[in-house]
């Protein structure tokens, strides 16, 4: 049943490189609500931290936006990268994006008078659609280290200490924890190697462990 399953993505997503729309949405719908999810979960953060306003954007518009670049550039998408990995990098780069013009916008508002703020730019459209290949794919797929919180715990610890984990750390656990992607793909989301992502996952997981120990130490 997966195997049929597996071919009708396939059949679908060949249809939707020649431009047939219906057959692209009935790859991404299915991946929508979790879309949707991270969107969420990366906006809380984000808002948390203060470097995005809480009515900036909705889970919703930051997925709709992801979808849109994704059907422009879906001749882009390297065909040994899951659509799950590659919607969450769009997704990823998206608030990137925000978070830049809004740190850019804030600079400026502080500095009127300075017609050159110095916010550090992205990399170029281009160069993000040049997927990164990781250089030191192993054989097999590399163990992860035990254990890792769930996607509850993570989420809840990030909720109350949002900056306990940074930007590059929490998406790292949450690729592997709540969208189930290996350490390869989450390497290539990331632009790392496969031996710096397992470790900084395994970094991660301690930084979780270790605030949800403290909280319960406080607590008694």
């Amino acid at each position: 049943m997966a195997e049929r399953d597996g071919h009708a993505v396939e059949r679908a997503w060949a249809e939707a490189l020649h431009g047939d729309r219906d057959a692209f949405n009935r790859v991404v719908d299915p991946l929508v609500p979790e879309l949707i999810e991270a969107a969420r979960a990366e906006l809380r953060v984000l808002v948390a931290e203060g470097e995005l306003p809480e009515d900036l954007a909705s889970p919703e518009e930051v997925v709709g936006e992801v979808l849109l670049r994704a059907w422009r550039n879906r001749r882009r998408r390297p065909p040994r990268v899951s659509l799950r990995a590659w919607l969450l990098a769009i997704l990823y780069r998206v608030l990137d994006e925000r978070v830049h013009a809004e740190r850019r916008r804030r600079r400026l508002a502080e500095a009127a008078r300075d017609m050159h703020p110095e916010v550090p730019p992205l990399e170029d459209e281009e160069t993000f659609w040049q997927w990164f290949q990781p250089e030191d794919l192993p054989l097999a797929e590399p163990a992860m280290p035990e254990p890792v919180p769930d996607p509850e715990t993570v989420a809840a610890t990030l909720e109350t200490r949002p900056r306990v984990l940074a930007p590059a750390a929490r998406r790292a656990l949450l690729m592997h924890r709540r969208h189930r992607l290996d350490v390869r793909e989450i390497a290539a989301v990331l632009r790392r190697p496969v031996g710096e992502t397992r470790e900084l996952v395994r970094e991660a997981a301690r930084r979780i462990r270790a605030a949800g120990d403290g909280e319960g130490g406080g607590s008694s």
